[in-house]
Order: structure tokens, then sequence, then C-alpha cells
């Protein structure tokens, strides 16, 4: 509460308790003869069992837990502050320290156990569950989806997800009419997939969803006759952040397990300004509509899995691909996807979250039509690059800001 409400030092040392931590600790410790409350939702039932003469070690050792945990979670915020205010985050210790959310059914298969945990409380003030269990995989998907929704501020965009990864997204006038438009980009991948509303889920926009079936749903606000529609669908879940659009939370590092460890950062963030501050390479710029797709393009591209490149055209996704080991067959494979599907690709838009190393996804991106291209530049044939866009008649822009994520 302390470093929230000041940034001066002198009054956030004089707030870090001293004694309560250590008569909790030992309190814990002596648990035997000791009740150690360190959680007011623990109060009734405790009551209850003093009353009841129902106080045994095992609840004791439940209360003992507890204990351990607040006073290892408070010193590990102290640590943590200490290092992100005078090392840069980057001391010789970090501290990954979450409260349990609620237990998932199973994790990423039905072996595993899986649970949410939160830093802060962050989920459980924005997370309702409205219908259904989230599942372990059901929360990775979400937060890829909600993190792209929410790049958008206000705009009414709808995400459509699978595996972590966009298949479906637009920004139309409303959102029935973004919805229909991120459908039609892969409506095969889409079926039982995650779907992220920037905005309300009203009924008109759930009887057209309804359609296709969609494993997961998350808005910002979820109207109770669009909640009645999915009654009758047993097998979809649907969440909200009871908010007026959905909400990104505002930590500035995130980590990845690794064998044995984790490797952890400063959190990827993009700006808005990365497209309107973009350096324009070729002869041939982009207008003002056209610029908006590259928007969207960039920001898509820059959160999904690389290497990938994302295809825009009139606000809406119309190929993407992802998760490629090399950027030409990320391309290739957006492409023949967009031709499974029909769609035209003539005058849209090709992001890039890192650098075209040849400019063979260039010259492939030309042949379906493509009219402006958005990358951060950087490679040593850059020059070639840019020469195939100006051979072509398109635009290209260089961000000079790269976003892997891997």
């Amino acid at each position: 509460a302390t470093i929230k409400r000041t940034d001066d030092f002198d009054e956030i040392i004089e707030n870090i308790d001293i004694g309560g931590p250590a008569m909790v600790r030992s309190a814990a410790k002596n648990h035997a003869s000791v009740l150690i409350l360190t959680d007011a939702k623990d109060y009734g039932l405790t009551l209850e069992k003093l009353q009841n003469n129902s106080v045994d070690l095992e609840f004791r050792r439940y209360l003992m837990i507890k204990a351990y945990e607040h006073t290892a979670s408070y010193d590990s915020m102290i640590a943590n502050y200490m290092n992100d205010r005078f090392n840069g985050g980057f001391g010789a210790s970090r501290f990954i320290a979450g409260k349990k959310v609620f237990d998932c059914r199973y994790g990423e298969n039905p072996h595993q156990k899986g649970a949410v945990y939160e830093y802060d409380d962050f989920i459980s003030k924005n997370f309702k569950v409205l219908k259904g269990e989230a599942s372990f995989n059901n929360m990775t998907d979400l937060n890829s989806a909600v993190a792209i929704a929410s790049a958008f501020g206000n705009a009414p965009a709808v995400v459509i997800c699978k595996h972590g990864n966009p298949c479906g997204f637009a920004i139309k006038e409303n959102l029935l009419e973004s919805y229909k438009a991120a459908l039609k980009c892969d409506p095969i991948s889409a079926f039982g997939g995650v779907v992220a509303i920037n905005g309300k889920l009203t009924k008109e926009l759930a009887l057209a969803m309804k359609e296709v079936f969609t494993e997961v749903i998350i808005a910002a606000s979820v109207e109770p006759e669009a909640l009645e529609a999915y009654s009758d669908k047993k097998r979809t879940k649907i969440f909200s952040h009871e908010s007026e659009f959905l909400l990104a939370s505002t930590e500035s590092f995130n980590y990845k397990a690794i064998d044995g460890g984790f490797v952890f950062q400063e959190r990827d963030k993009v700006s808005d300004d990365e497209v309107a501050n973009a350096k324009l390479m070729s002869k041939k710029s982009a207008n003002e509509a056209e610029l908006n797709d590259l928007k969207i393009a960039w920001k898509i591209a820059a959160l999904t899995k690389s290497n990938c490149v994302a295809y825009v055209k009139n606000g809406a996704l119309v190929a993407i691909g992802m998760g490629m080991t090399s950027r030409v067959d990320a391309a290739r494979a957006a492409v023949a996807k967009a031709n499974d599907m029909g769609l035209d690709l003539t005058g849209c838009a090709l992001a890039s979250e890192a650098f075209f190393p040849f400019r063979d996804s260039i010259d492939i991106a030309a042949k379906v039509g493509v009219k402006n291209v958005i990358q951060p530049g950087g490679s040593i044939r850059d020059d070639e690059v840019i020469a195939a866009c100006d051979e072509h008649g398109m635009s290209l822009y260089f961000t000079g800001i790269r976003h892997f994520w891997h």
C-alpha cells in the first residue's frame, strides 16, 4: 500500500514491518499450541471449529502453511521492490510469488495438475466466471487473445485465437460486424477456439456466434440475455472483465520457465507511436486507410509467436503465418491458407515482427497483391528488400523495433 501511495524512500523504509512478520513466523513455528490467523477469510471457519471443539493438527498445519506463505510473499515483495528501484529489476535474486485464484480442471493434459495464481489482485478483481470452468489451456489462450484485443484501446476489436495464436481479427463499425469479418480469416481454425470481445457481448452478437462452436468467450461485459442465449451450449465457457473494455495488466516484467529455472525480462510493449514514427523506405507511401491497416497488422504481428507475418485488409486480418522456423515459410503458409479460404489479398498490408532477411517474402507478397509492408528493418540485405518493394510498387516502412515472441 505504501509503495502505491508514495515514492519517498524514507517513508517506504519506515513502513516495512519488523515485529509483525516475526510474531507471525514464531506463532507458525509453534502451531501445535497456537492458531495463527493471517487471512480474514479463515475467521469464520476458525470460530466454528473452536465452538465445536474440532480444531485438529491438520487444521493447525493449514493455518501454519498460510502464515509462512504470507510472510514469504511479504519479504519477496520487499526484495523485488528494492531490486526494481536500485538494480533495474535484475538483482542477485528474483522472487515469483503468487496467490492462488482457482484450480484448473487440469493442466495442459489430463494427467497434469494446474492452477491460476496472481501476483497482486488483477485476476481476482477483473476475471469473472459467468459460465463454465476455465482450464489451463483456456487461460493461456485467453491471455493471448486479450493481449491483442486490449492493444486497440476502445476500438470495437474482436479476436479469435486457437492454441495461443490469432486466426481471426477485425475492427469494423461495431462488434457484430467485427466478429463476422474476423471469422472469415480462418473459420476452420475458429471452430473450438477462443474469442475476445473488446466491449459488450450482446444477445444479437451471441446469437451470431452460436453458429460456430466456440469453446471460450471473454468480453469486457456480458448482457444477461447473451448469457441466456448460450444456456443450451454446455461446452461453451463465458468470462468477463466487468468493465467497458478488455483490460491488460500493467506488469513491467515477465518470465518463462526453462529446465532448472527461468529466464526473466522486461515485458515487451507495442506502442501506437511505432507506426506513426516509422520511417518510409520506399518511393511509394501509404495513404491514411493503408496506414491504419499497417498499424493493425503491426500490432498483431508483435503479439503473435515468431516467426510470423500478418496480412490485414480494410481493418481485418485476412491471412497469418505464425510460429514458423523461417519467415518465408510463414509468408507461404499465410498465403496458402488465404487461398484455401478464397480470400482476396489484393491491396492488403503486410507486417513482420522482425526483419525480412531476404526479398523472397516480398516477392510472395507481390504475387498476391500486397501494397504496403511494415517491418523493423536491420538486415544486411535491407537494400534488396527495399529494391524489391520499389520494383513491385509497394510502400515499405521500418519501425526500428523488433518484437520477437518465442
